[in-house]
């Protein structure tokens, strides 16, 4: 039991921190397309969806660096890696998306024929375009962060953002931007 305990411990030790990041993108999207379909008098409730879709792309993510097709994208540069995970997930999020709506279909015609054709005819598919975009984007931005991550070592990326700054004097603080007047 203890065995399982520390597995258990150490799963969501090394989830946590994507499954914020996540957790804070997919809200941060939720809330952008409640507010655009606010106009419309569209109701969307997406919390719980929020949620259980931020803990399944930490893990996927997380699983994503530890299959073959990762070791070879290491290889390659960076923005290839970044691209094709960003490309992948993006095709299985629009994927997710349509066999959701055929599983609901499926459910309000019972036939698989039916669904299909209920799915192409009464599918908001602007809507899953959308969520998949954004989707792919917040995907992008945290393989951009973990190749970055990687290359600058161990929590550099963290200090980078979250320690306080150095305060130096004379020209390293103004290294490539000019401090003279403009004259005009």
């Amino acid at each position: 039991m203890t065995r399982i305990v520390q597995l258990l411990y150490r799963e969501m030790r090394a989830l946590w921190p994507v499954f914020l990041f996540f957790l804070i993108g997919f809200m941060l999207l939720a809330f952008l397309i409640k507010t655009a379909l606010a106009d419309f008098s569209i109701e969307i409730t997406v919390l719980s969806n929020t949620i259980v879709g931020a803990l399944i792309a930490a893990k996927a993510a997380l699983v994503m660096d530890e299959i073959p097709l990762a070791r070879k994208l290491e290889h390659n540069r960076r923005i290839v890696a970044v691209a094709v995970k960003t490309f992948l997930y993006g095709l299985a999020t629009l994927l997710m998306g349509y066999l959701e709506r055929f599983l609901e279909a499926y459910h309000r015609v019972h036939s698989s024929s039916g669904a299909f054709q209920y799915l192409i005819d009464h599918a908001d598919h602007h809507r899953i375009v959308v969520w998949t975009l954004g989707i792919s984007t917040i995907f992008a931005l945290y393989f951009s962060m973990f190749e970055i991550s990687q290359k600058m070592g161990e929590g550099a990326l963290w200090r980078l953002f979250f320690d306080a700054p150095t305060i130096t004097k004379g020209p390293q603080l103004s290294r490539g931007f000019s401090t003279a007047k403009r004259q005009d």
